[in-house]
């Protein structure tokens, strides 16, 4: 039987000749990727996908090395001012597209029947050029100086089956709660049939943000900060109950300075009730959890829930110190966003054949009676695969794309680790070098 995920490249190859994609690859209003031109629309894609973050003369070179056409004669400046052409919505396009048959199927693992993602905000680094300082602002603090351009990067992780299924690129002074919902607005556009739970660390707990879970229909687990909610929290007569959180007159000034759109609604309704529970962490600190998941899952389960989040915190150290997210082409704004956006589905791609590695590394180390679980190395998976991709993607004809896709599952089985559960620590500033022995880049 064919794995699912080759399914999924041999789609994704065809969509890329696809003539219908040039309209979702044009910015408003222009006629870009209508006439033949030393390098077509699947070019283009096929080489913004491909990028290892070297110049972009080298970019060029080892792409149409790869093709079989070094003769092809194409300056950088012409294949820069067809960036600029490009609409970077092509890239979240083609990644909903590789994704949607698997969410749409029985394949997604699942929590207790619910889809587990998890949403959090990261600063991104860009390069420091006037456009960019407007388009994201500048990012500083005691220890960075103040020019520093940074973009606030939202990303939608779904934590059991390890893919990206959105990021928003906004501006470093953006609400993390707005991109928040930018983000679950996506879920609409991959068919979802499963109830959601998406789980947030601190800074999220906002009644207005957790109105708009309500009304879209996203179950929550929200960790809140020490001074969150105290009044109700000081009132609570056990470590887990229903709370009623009113809609005082100061909350509801401030949700109708900030979302009057939302301020009537919030006034009417009067009270939002949610379920609070409170534990201890091994520092001595309190994890307090705000939620509407039922009684039927236990405080217990509702603090591993939680520790489940920090698998996106993990992936945005993948995304931008394996996969040089942050390596941008140029120095224009959109190219920012086709980077980024890009290496996202570039992930995905690697994590799809990555899953079902796993699985047989899983088997194999049990069959062996390893003392731990054992998985792929992500680092080299991700080289492997950035080694091979333009070959599998290129390759004409199918039965041959499949044995490429095969060999390449074949070899991220040969790299495995063991997977050691460790102490939890509190998280600490840690000044390093760039450049670790420990963890050499694999492409």
């Amino acid at each position: 039987m064919i794995k699912s995920y080759k399914t999924r490249f041999q789609k994704f190859s065809a969509l890329l000749s696809d003539p219908e994609i040039a309209k979702y690859a044009r910015q408003n209003g222009n006629h870009a990727f209508s006439r033949k031109r030393k390098m077509p629309l699947k070019d283009m894609l096929l080489c913004c996908l491909s990028k290892k973050g070297l110049t972009t003369t080298f970019e060029l070179r080892n792409y149409f090395k790869e093709k079989g056409d070094l003769s092809m004669q194409l300056s950088v400046q012409g294949y820069l001012q067809q960036r600029k052409r490009l609409n970077p919505e092509i890239f979240p396009y083609l990644n909903r597209k590789y994704l949607m048959d698997f969410y749409r199927s029985d394949e997604p693992r699942l929590w207790k029947g619910y889809l587990l993602i998890a949403i959090d905000g990261s600063k991104a680094e860009v390069p420091n050029s006037k456009d960019n300082r407007e388009a994201f602002g500048n990012s500083g603090n005691q220890h960075s100086g103040k020019w520093q351009v940074r973009a606030l990067v939202s990303g939608m992780y779904d934590v059991l089956n390890h893919f990206y299924l959105d990021i928003e690129i906004e501006h470093i002074c953006i609400s993390e709660n707005e991109l928040a919902k930018r983000n679950l607005k996506q879920l609409k556009k991959f068919g979802i049939r499963k109830p959601v739970v998406a789980v947030f660390d601190r800074g999220y707990p906002s009644l207005e943000f957790i109105d708009f879970l309500e009304t879209e229909g996203i179950h929550y687990l929200i960790r809140l900060s020490s001074n969150d909610y105290m009044a109700e929290r000081k009132r609570m007569q056990s470590a887990d109950e229903k709370v009623i959180l009113k809609h005082s007159s100061a909350r509801l000034q401030k949700i109708r300075k900030k979302h009057p759109e939302r301020y009537e609604q919030m006034q009417k309704k009067g009270s939002t009730l949610v379920r609070i529970s409170k534990s201890t962490l091994p520092s001595g600190n309190e994890l307090a959890l705000m939620t509407d998941l039922p009684d039927t899952i236990t405080a217990e389960e509702l603090a591993d829930l939680y520790y489940q989040r920090w698998e996106i915190e993990k992936k945005y150290n993948t995304l931008k110190n394996k996969m040089k997210f942050e390596s941008v082409t140029g120095k224009a704004t959109v190219y920012v966003h086709q980077d980024f956006w890009a290496q996202v589905l570039v992930y995905n791609m690697v994590q799809d054949i990555r899953n079902s590695a796993d699985e047989e590394a899983a088997a194999a180390g049990r069959e062996n009676r390893n003392k731990y679980p054992m998985h792929t190395n992500e680092n080299v998976a991700i080289g492997l695969f950035k080694e091979t991709m333009l070959k599998i993607l290129l390759e004409p004809e199918e039965k041959k794309r499949i044995k490429k896709l095969g060999e390449l599952q074949e070899e991220m089985e040969r790299y495995v680790l063991p997977i050691r559960e460790l102490p939890g620590k509190e998280r600490r500033k840690n000044i390093s070098n760039k450049y670790k022995n420990n963890q050499k880049s694999s492409f």
